[in-house]
């Protein structure tokens, strides 16, 4: 066992007790990027991972005005996750050109956006049934300007029911809400319209690596407060909270942290929110760094490295998704 792996075994062991899982219901996924390719699946084999989340871009969809083709390369992920028993989280997001290259406010963009969101959820009928409708729309993601809960519900309350009857078995999530919007009472106007009418659950992340309290206990007792609010909006209906992306970033600036302390809180992370009810799972973000640079947060998330090489995180992860206490090597590079 060499030095890193030994090093999070430790760690773990140290951590690790058996996740007292209200359900068999808890999933353990993990975000990839468009930009992942080689290694992915194996990868995710090894992990253990339950789901993979993906992007479905509204403009590489909607190839033309009304005209819909679905890319080989999202094609080939959904099947070869499938085939492996992970079960797709597909986002429905983003800015089309054809139509302002941001978030669909306008009732054409509306409609546009709606018929592009029924042609995915027909198009994946029996091998996906879980859809993200956008991904943080109170946020400036996709290079899109941030939303209002208004603005959200508007689009939400075509897009849900065309969803729905393009794919009966679809479970539409409310869009990945940032922790700004969570910090900036987006969450209570949304509950406030009757937000929850137009989604089968709520989808959030919960990041605080900024944060003075950025530690997992901190993350956590946050979507306990969103429970509450959920459950008092809505107390006749159990509306369970997808925690799709969640991590702490490699990096050498503000609120990053070491590798060993990224696997630290990967495990501390997932026992507590296997151990509630409301939770359904954690997509853990991400899957692979997307660059080298050490002084750039987004390229230090992933559980791989940008050679689709473990960091110590992912020997947790794997650690957790088989009930082990110490992570075991892989049995060779994850390289396809």
């Amino acid at each position: 066992m060499n030095r890193v792996v030994l090093m999070v075994a430790l760690v773990v062991s140290a951590l690790w007790q058996a996740p007292a899982r209200a359900s068999d219901s808890f999933v353990v996924g993990i975000g990839m990027s468009m930009n992942d390719s080689t290694g992915v699946g194996s990868a995710l084999s090894w992990l253990g991972v339950k789901s993979v989340r993906m992007d479905v871009p509204w403009k590489l969809v909607e190839v033309s005005r009304g005209q819909y083709a679905m890319p080989a390369s999202i094609e080939n992920r959904v099947n070869d996750a499938t085939s492996r028993g992970i079960e797709p989280l597909l986002i429905l997001a983003y800015g089309h050109p054809l139509y302002g290259n941001d978030k669909p406010t306008s009732p054409a963009a509306i409609e546009a956006f709606s018929r592009y969101a029924a042609y995915v959820a027909a198009h994946f009928r029996g091998r996906a049934r879980l859809f993200d409708l956008w991904n943080e729309w109170d946020a400036q993601t996709g290079h899109t300007a941030a939303g209002t809960p208004d603005a959200y519900i508007a689009l939400a309350k075509q897009a849900y029911p065309a969803i729905k009857a393009a794919n009966p078995d679809a479970v539409v999530l409310s869009g990945g809400l940032s922790g700004s919007g969570l910090a900036a009472g987006w969450f209570e106007r949304f509950l406030q319209l009757g937000g929850l009418q137009f989604v089968d659950a709520i989808s959030v992340h919960p990041y605080n690596f900024f944060s003075k309290a950025n530690t997992p206990e901190s993350a956590v007792e946050q979507l306990d407060h969103i429970n509450e609010l959920t459950r008092a909006a809505a107390p006749a209906r159990a509306v369970r909270i997808y925690v799709t992306e969640m991590g702490y970033p490699t990096f050498t600036g503000r609120g990053g942290v070491t590798d060993a302390a990224a696997a630290d809180d990967l495990t501390r992370f997932l026992q507590l929110a296997s151990k509630r009810d409301y939770i359904a799972g954690v997509w853990w973000y991400c899957l692979r760094d997307q660059g080298i640079d050490r002084t750039n947060k987004e390229h230090h998330f992933g559980v791989m490295d940008a050679a689709m090489q473990p960091k110590p995180a992912a020997y947790a992860l794997r650690a957790f998704t088989r009930g082990s206490k110490t992570p075991a090597a892989p049995s060779r590079l994850l390289r396809e």
